[in-house]
């Protein structure tokens, strides 16, 4: 029965994943937020990232990424998500697997440049019981891009904490 679980819960993510496709729209995820959920042996993550936190992308310098820009830059955003977003267990840096990009548009105006992107992924646990330190080193130039409101839940015992992420508080342990 665990593993049917265990298997349920990763094809759900990867149909998620699938469904999203290119583009996100705003209800998805609000910006400048994030869950963390650890289910079995896997966390997956959804985070909400401004443009202006990826250096050398927005070639037009507003603010935001058309899809053009997106396209052009898709590899460097990765990259730097997976040097920047890091989550480590008692065994060291964990990998992010399946990582998924998305701009974050509007329902009434997709094709607009989008000021924020949704990262999604999945990393693969050891040990599900064990103590997680999260850490995120990409926050924008404006104020309101200053924090990331993050929301951790593990499945197993029905612990959930809520961590605030800034440029001089940019790791936090959870599930201690």
């Amino acid at each position: 029965m665990k593993t049917l679980c265990k298997t349920l819960s990763k094809s759900l993510f990867i149909l998620f994943i699938l469904g999203a496709g290119q583009q996100s729209y705003a209800h998805m995820m609000v910006a400048q937020h994030g869950t963390l959920n650890v289910i079995d042996d896997g966390v997956f993550m959804v985070l909400s990232l401004p443009v202006s936190s990826f250096a050398g992308v927005d070639d037009d310098q507003d603010g935001k990424l058309s899809e053009a820009e997106f396209t052009l830059h898709r590899s460097v955003i990765a990259k730097l998500v997976n040097e920047n977003v890091i989550l480590k267990d008692s065994t060291g840096k964990l990998t992010l697997q399946g990582m998924m990009l998305s701009l974050v548009t509007s329902h009434h105006s997709p094709k607009q440049p989008a000021s924020q992107l949704v990262v999604m992924g999945r990393y693969a646990l050891v040990d599900p019981s064990s103590l997680l330190q999260y850490q995120v080193d990409l926050f924008g130039n404006k104020a309101a891009e200053q924090s990331l409101d993050i929301t951790a839940t593990r499945k197993m015992d029905n612990k959930k904490q809520t961590l605030k992420l800034s440029p001089n508080n940019n790791q936090m342990m959870f599930f201690e």
